[in-house]
């Protein structure tokens, strides 16, 4: 038993190394954690999202579901908040949802939401975490360029891409 004590320990340890260490290493495996509370749910991956044209853009409408704390830190580029979404509701009845969070979970629960209403609503594979994987655009609340994230939690600023500033 000491053993398998022992070796489950150094695995675990050698785990939380290898994601300090890789921060995308991090990031998927959390990501594959959330994915099976969702296993029905449509994705749309970052790449997907950053290479969509301005033209193919105007079927979309991306939402951020996480807390004013965290949108006052950045948001992805031409996001929405999810109150203003809800305020607004009819005009978004005929376009695609892409819903975000941290890493997925909270977004999850949301998009799944929207899906019961008649949206077509996606989970953004990843959330934020992941589009500052594929350096995609961030804008602070003053609406300027930023490599801050708020990554809700300080265990999430292990997922945190090296040139990136995790806040919590």
């Amino acid at each position: 038993m000491k053993i398998f004590t022992g070796i489950f320990l150094v695995s675990i340890l050698g785990f939380v190394v290898a994601c300090y260490v890789s921060p995308q290493l991090s990031l998927k495996s959390s990501y594959a954690l959330v994915k099976l509370e969702f296993p029905d749910l449509p994705e749309f991956s970052n790449q997907s999202l950053q290479a969509l044209s301005r033209d193919e853009r105007e079927d979309y409408v991306v939402v951020d579901v996480r807390t004013l704390e965290e949108r006052n830190v950045s948001v992805i580029a031409g996001a929405i908040d999810n109150e203003y979404f809800e305020h607004n509701i009819a005009s978004y009845q005929n376009k695609k949802v892409i819903v975000y969070c941290t890493i997925g979970y909270r977004s999850g629960f949301y998009a799944e939401s929207l899906r019961q209403k008649g949206f077509d609503a996606y989970n953004l594979s990843e959330g934020i975490l992941g589009w500052t994987h594929i350096n995609g655009l961030l804008i602070n609340s003053q609406g300027q360029i930023t490599d801050k994230v708020h990554v809700y939690s300080r265990p999430w600023s292990l997922a945190v891409k090296k040139s990136g500033v995790a806040v919590f």
